[in-house]
Order: C-alpha cells, then structure tokens, then sequence
C-alpha cells in the first residue's frame, strides 16, 4: 500500500502565509494528501534588538494561535480534520521546513512583495528552504496570479542544456499530465563571453555553440515526450536573457518549473532574479528531489 501524500505550508500570520496556506490547501485537496501546518518560532528573535528580550513561551503560544487558525481555513475549506496536522518548531524558519521536507512530497511557501534593491535579496526563508528542501518547493509571492492558479492550462519550465536538468523537466511533464495541461518549455539563449572583460564570441562560433546547446535540449525534451506521450509541448527558445524571458513568459503560465544547482550558494542569480519577480508560482526542485517528488495543483 502507498504511504499518503503529504504536504507542508509555511504560515506565520501574514498575508503573504495565508496565499500560501490557501494554495497548499487546494493542492491537498488536488492530491488527496495530508498537510502539515508549520510554523516556526525563529530562535534568533528571542534576544531581540536593543537588548529587549522576548519570552519563549509567548512566541510559542502565538505560533500555536497561527497554526489554528490555519487549520480552521484548512478544513472550512474541505479538508478532514484527520488529514491537518500542526507542527509548531523552534529553530530557524527556512530549516524547520527544510526537516520536514524530508518526509514530505511538497513544501510551500510564501514570499513577500519588495520593491527596488529589496528585490536582490528576494527573502531569505524562501532562498533558504530552496536550498535546502529534500522536495520540490512551490514559493508564492504577491505578484502570483494564485487566484487563478489552474485556470490557464499551461505548465512551463525553464531549461538549460545540462544533463541535470533533466529530474526538473521529468517532473514538469509529470505535473502537465497529471493536470491535463501543455507544457511551454522555455530555453533562453545568450552568447557566451570571454576573457576579463568579457569579449563576446565571433559570430560563428557563437552561432555553433548555440546550435550545439539547442541539440542538447531537443534530445533532453524528446526522452521526456517519450515517457508522456499524451502531454502537448511546446517549444520556445530565444536569444534573450533568461530571467527577462521567464517572468515574462511566467504571466501566461499555472505553474513555473525551475531546477535548483547543487552546492556553492545553493540558489542562483537566475532562480534568484525570477523568484524576485514570477508573475506565477514557482516549483523550485534540487537534484536530490526529483525521486518520487511531486508538485500539487
């Protein structure tokens, strides 16, 4: 016998958690799952700024008044009270959700909408449990059409030529044909540079190397096609840069999947520009959880 779906959220009373909460709720729903309602009491608040020092046991009774009112929202909306669970965590937000993804089949979480040089830093709960979850990990911000999540009947990725990328697109097609949709897989080009100040290619090497990494790419999407012959792809590749092209494109899609690189900084310049800025959540996946790991409507 399987062993239940189970999805995580992040809440912790905002606006920005509740969309979150909302959109794990019907994804519950979408998959049958069970969801967990975390919160996390961030340890590195107890001693406060100026030397004003917060008692545990207030933040922990908040977290539980968040929690429940969470799962009240959950089952107003359809879920049985014996598939909501609470887990209120002291620690680190972004590494409380990342230990639960370890059991988990999908995490979300919200973002906050920033403005100007806010925008680099994107939020750092977010970047966090991107770089760390053991499961795929949808992030919604403000900009998020979540309303009409589900509506459009597109799912798109974004892809590079790299045998990596392949879990990510697996689970993309995997995510359009489970919900009846297309998928848009999306290869932005741009010509390569070299030397210190970054001299650009002669023309026809570049164009070479484009072709070599457009090659790359249709055979990456032809394996997948394969395997889920009923899913309608569409292919689209631009010399543009890569975080202009997705959120751009990011308006027209349900869903937008990303893979996450594995070490050094955990999360990249371009993951990192398009969750600034998606118009769609995203579904951030490292290569650890692409066994098994599904994103929810």
């Amino acid at each position: 016998m399987n062993e239940p779906h189970t999805i995580v959220v992040g809440v912790d009373g905002s606006e920005d958690g509740q969309r979150a909460l909302v959109y794990a709720i019907r994804a519950a729903l979408f998959r049958d799952a069970d969801l967990v309602v975390a919160h996390a009491v961030d340890d590195a608040v107890l001693a406060g700024a100026w030397g004003v020092v917060y008692d545990p046991t207030l933040l922990q009774q908040a977290g539980e008044a968040i929690v429940e009112e969470a799962v009240g929202t959950a089952t107003s909306m359809g879920l049985s009270p014996d598939r909501v669970h609470r887990e209120v965590a002291m620690g680190n937000p972004a590494g409380v959700l990342a230990k639960l993804s370890e059991s988990s089949d999908l995490v979300v979480v919200g973002r906050r909408s920033v403005r100007g040089l806010e925008r680099l830093f994107v939020g750092s709960t977010s970047v966090g449990v991107a770089a760390q979850a053991r499961c795929p990990v949808i992030m919604l911000s403000a900009a998020s059409h979540v309303e009409h999540t589900g509506s459009l009947g597109r799912i798109g990725i974004g892809i590079e030529p790299n045998p990596k990328a392949s879990g990510a697109l697996r689970m993309a097609f995997e995510e359009a044909a489970r919900r009846g949709a297309s998928l848009e897989v999306v290869h932005a080009w741009q010509p390569p540079t070299v030397g210190l100040f970054g001299r650009a290619l002669d023309a026809e090497r570049a164009q070479e190397l484009r072709r070599r990494d457009t090659e790359h790419v249709e055979q990456l999407v032809a394996e997948e096609r394969s395997r889920h012959p009923g899913v309608e792809v569409t292919q689209l590749e631009v010399e543009a840069h890569p975080v202009d092209t997705l959120v751009d494109r990011s308006a027209e899609l349900d869903l937008l999947w990303l893979g996450v690189h594995e070490g050094g900084f955990g999360v990249g310049a371009v993951v990192r520009g398009v969750m600034a800025h998606s118009r769609c959540p995203l579904a951030l996946v490292r290569g650890c959880a692409v066994q098994g790991r599904r994103a929810g409507s």
